[in-house]
């Protein structure tokens, strides 16, 4: 590309950078996956540690009568199968939480997901930054909207059905085991195939996406068409 940033933007180039949004969501979605992981760890250890164990012991101060008071002590365990919850402020206080109260407390506002124009824009900017060319703005390219916005957008919204039909479609290989890059092609081929053959023949789906498969490696070509025949056939209602 050159230095002023000019270059044909035809269908080709736009689905390389579908491609390419779609392989920088990938990691998106890997680390979303670790930070829930992470999430459910530290919940875990938490209750772990809130819950009483056999020695854990309580102290309980009764007034017996006239005044006087009597000390007791009693594990955490025993006292709450004692009181069944009564006076539960107690424990509270000590750090011990039952399942049912940590149930009462709302739940976490989910995060607000991000702008697909703007993670377009900045995934593709950083992009061509990279081959020295100015800043553009996708968004006044041609087929921006009518391609690159509802293809990477169409991905990103119906993510578990694309890797529902790629998965469906493979021989003795799982999706986490595809190279990065042809999941990203296979994602947007499948996207078309499955949401876009109004605006995308069949036939230029596979055909592209094969084609940028092999740029990487002739192999990664001979695979991505395997899935997406695959996925033709059960679109089809053919047996595998």
């Amino acid at each position: 590309m050159s230095k002023t940033g000019k270059k044909k933007f035809d269908r080709r180039t736009m689905r390389s950078f579908a491609v390419s949004a779609v392989f920088a969501y990938d990691f998106i979605l890997k680390e979303a996956a670790e930070a829930e992981k992470e999430k459910k760890k530290e919940a875990a250890a938490a209750a772990r540690k809130k819950q009483p164990g056999p020695s854990d012991s309580i102290v309980i101060n009764k007034v017996v009568g006239k005044g006087t008071r009597r000390r007791s002590k009693m594990t955490l365990l025993e006292y709450e199968e004692k009181y069944n919850g009564e006076n539960s402020d107690v424990l509270k206080l000590l750090g011990y939480k039952k399942d049912d109260d940590a149930a009462e407390e709302p739940a976490e506002a989910a995060e607000k997901p991000f702008n697909t124009e703007e993670f377009i824009q900045d995934v593709l900017s950083s992009q061509l930054e990279e081959d020295g060319a100015d800043e553009i703005i996708f968004a006044d390219l041609p087929d921006y909207g009518e391609y690159l916005y509802p293809v990477v957008n169409g991905v990103i919204e119906n993510i578990g059905e694309i890797d529902g039909y790629i998965g469906r479609n493979l021989t003795g290989w799982s999706i986490d085991r595809i190279k990065r890059t042809d999941l990203a092609v296979l994602r947007v081929a499948v996207f078309e195939l499955v949401h876009f053959r109004d605006t995308v023949p069949l036939e230029i789906a596979i055909n592209e996406a094969v084609e940028a498969a092999k740029s990487s490696d002739q192999k990664s070509g001979a695979f991505v068409n395997g899935v997406l025949a695959g996925v033709v056939r059960e679109l089809n209602g053919e047996k595998k």
